[in-house]
């Protein structure tokens, strides 16, 4: 088998190209142009594209000659051009609604009888950790493009963003609907829709886009705050009137409660992983959603019972993530 890497070291404004994205094509309409075309997107905010974690561009990425790639003698060209949209930049950390956290309890307890002595933290350490862990803020990306789609057109796409919700930085997202274009000498877009989404007192974080053949699109995400414990959500979007209202499609049952939370474990600061990633498939007429949120919550004399950290079999010692899938009829 033979690799060719294509450099992208300074191609974007004299920065790298930072995550590209390629697209999906949910049925066989694909692009033929250009010898036959792979769209990419990427954005520019984030440090590791050499970014100040603000920006108003995004790139639109061109790999055409792709059917030369079943040839003996492959000639593929990756072409590039910005767009210019609304301003996105680093999402703040989400916060989370208060809950039981018993793993973060258990670091913190210095009284529960263990057969290592008393204080839940021996079940877990040898050297004492500090007592002082807290509820964990979700780590909400880095503005890097995520999913997307080529269908009905266009390229279909969204990214983590702060956004003003109610006087209030929030973690949202802002979505693209792009037309792209590719001739022989280069690739252009041109934007047919934008817009922000955000949800007043809480987060949206690791959206993703999936749309059918027919081009009906849905927008996916976690939403996580003071009215939700991080629950799987969604909300439709359209090339022509934008995102609609958001819905659940299933709700969170406590509080993001895994390992990389505290700093006993990770250090600190500690950073919440979280997301990785969401995702959205067409079938047919129908998008299937996946999302991580929260499926469960106990208490700290649950998850000390033997089998100690199950919690009756709802979760593991380290962590109690999920993941929801969904079937959407757009």
């Amino acid at each position: 088998m033979n690799v060719t890497q294509i450099d992208t070291v300074g191609a974007v404004a004299g920065n790298p190209g930072f995550t590209l994205r390629p697209a999906v094509t949910p049925g066989t309409r694909y692009e033929l142009a250009g010898g036959g075309t792979e769209y990419l997107l990427s954005s520019m905010a984030a440090e590791e594209a050499n970014g100040n974690g603000t920006d108003s561009r995004i790139a639109i990425w061109s790999l055409t000659r792709t059917a030369t790639l079943i040839t003996p003698n492959p000639q593929p060209v990756l072409r590039k051009s910005l767009i210019n949209v609304g301003t996105y930049s680093i999402s703040p950390k989400a916060d989370q609604k208060p809950g039981d956290f018993p793993l973060g309890q258990c670091v913190n307890d210095t009284t529960l009888p263990t057969p290592f002595g008393p204080g839940c933290w021996q079940l877990l350490f040898v050297d004492e950790p500090a007592h002082d862990e807290v509820i964990s803020r979700l780590d909400a990306s880095d503005t890097r493009m995520h999913q997307v789609t080529f269908a009905d057109g266009k390229l279909w796409s969204s990214l983590d963003t702060a956004v003003n919700v109610g006087g209030a930085t929030k973690a949202g997202l802002e979505f693209f609907v792009v037309k792209p274009k590719v001739t022989g000498t280069g690739v252009s877009g041109s934007i047919v829709k934008q817009g922000y989404l955000g949800v007043r007192n809480n987060n949206l974080t690791y959206p993703t886009v999936g749309v059918t053949d027919a081009g009906r699109a849905v927008i996916t995400f976690t939403l996580v705050g003071a009215d939700h414990y991080p629950s799987a959500a969604y909300a439709g979007l359209d090339a022509s009137s934008g995102v609609g209202a958001v819905r659940v499609a299933a709700e969170g049952k406590g509080v993001s409660d895994g390992f990389t939370s505290y700093k006993a474990f990770v250090g600190d600061p500690p950073r919440t992983r979280w997301g990785d990633y969401g995702a959205a498939v067409a079938d047919g007429g129908s998008i299937w959603i996946a999302s991580e949120y929260i499926n469960q919550t106990c208490t700290l004399a649950q998850w000390s019972a033997n089998p100690v950290g199950s919690c009756g079999g709802t979760r593991t010692a380290l962590g109690n993530w999920a993941t929801r899938f969904s079937q959407i009829r757009p």
